[in-house]
């Protein structure tokens, strides 16, 4: 007599239950196995990749702040989207500009006094470098004023029917990493310039992932992620970050709370921004890749039974006996579990619990 356990594994290992028999190696079933608790095994590809809930957006917002003094004359509307050169917002009538950059500009931009040095500096670089990109300036060599940038801020003044002066005031200038969607208005006309004016994101849409803190596995910067977007269509992203300051569950009175785990942020970005037309905010599935196994045997882990001597097997059908035979498990997925073992192969039944 092979004195066997039956169980079932539930996902992480743990046991769902137990059924103690004890059966010949072979065995014979009066009217055969009951067919609706058999399985044939198959063979396929497992794979450990993981479905969690994202959220469609354009990511996180900051604030423009005006330092000019004046009234608001011109706000743009909000879902507008601005690029290097465009109007923010007007004071007293006159445009506050986008450019690009790292560095805000500090201080007032324009010819030197008579047998003073030229102005140099990465403001000055910033400004060089917006005209170029804009059409103004041949090219950017150095980060100093040059008589030839005094003459591409004049004639961008131009364009924007300001006087041509060849200076430019800080407070006209707001400098930006990029292109900026509007997201919000903070103020409104009539208020004075020096405020919070705008909410403003990035461009492009983004996916914001959350997830339990203590299972980040396969969320990490550059992988690879599936998405099915709120418009019904399936598309690919990457994750562009992922934060490691893990926000607490939340304290409330809600009893499923107690069930809640600390969890941090991951920003993935559409590898296809057309994919998202025509819807802005909603809920996402995400797919995260884990480990794969192709082409191998696999039975429902309801199928495995724990062998007292160590180790499991399947019950094979043979007509209408059975026999055990032992197997050595792989991979675990989606309720699945990789088996080998001698003789076996796909279409063959096996018993299963359920």
């Amino acid at each position: 007599m092979t004195a066997v356990v039956a169980l079932v594994v539930v996902a992480g290992g743990g046991l769902a239950g137990f059924r103690y028999v004890d059966r010949p190696e072979k065995a014979v079933a009066a009217n055969g196995p009951d067919p609706a608790q058999t399985v044939a095994i198959t063979r396929t590809d497992l794979s450990q990749a993981k479905e969690v809930s994202g959220q469609l957006g354009y990511g996180d917002s900051s604030t423009i702040k005006s330092h000019a003094t004046g009234t608001i004359t011109w706000l743009p509307k909000a879902n507008t989207a601005m690029d290097r050169g465009d109007v923010l917002y007007r004071v007293d009538n006159k445009p506050v500009t986008l450019f690009y950059g790292s560095t805000p500009l500090f201080r007032t931009i324009g010819p030197p006094a008579a047998k003073a040095k030229p102005l140099a500096g990465p403001d000055i670089r910033v400004v060089k470098e917006n005209l170029t990109a804009l059409g103004f300036l041949s090219k950017t060599t150095t980060d100093k004023l040059t008589p030839a940038t005094t003459k591409a801020i004049k004639e961008w003044q131009k364009s924007l029917d300001l006087e041509p002066t060849g200076v430019i005031d800080p407070t006209t200038v707001v400098v930006l990493p990029g292109a900026v969607r509007v997201d919000s208005l903070k103020a409104a006309l009539g208020d004075p310039a020096a405020t919070d004016l705008l909410g403003v994101t990035a461009t492009d849409k983004v996916v914001t992932l959350p997830f339990d803190a203590d299972d980040a596995a396969g969320i990490k910067a550059g992988a690879k992620v599936k998405l099915a977007l709120p418009n019904g269509k399936d598309t690919t992203g990457t994750i562009r970050s992922v934060g490691t300051d893990a926000t607490p569950p939340p304290d409330g009175d809600n009893p499923a709370d107690g069930d809640k785990k600390p969890q941090l942020i991951a920003t993935i970005t559409l590898d296809q921004q057309a994919a998202s037309n025509g819807v802005d905010t909603g809920p996402v599935q995400v797919t995260v890749p884990g480990p794969t196994r192709k082409g191998v045997l696999v039975v429902p882990v309801a199928a495995l039974l724990a062998l007292r001597e160590g180790g499991y097997a399947v019950q094979v059908v043979n007509g209408t006996t059975t026999s055990l035979v032992g197997v050595q498990t792989g991979m675990f997925a989606d309720g699945n579990v990789e088996i080998t073992g001698t003789g076996l192969q796909a279409g063959l039944k096996v018993v299963t619990t359920s």
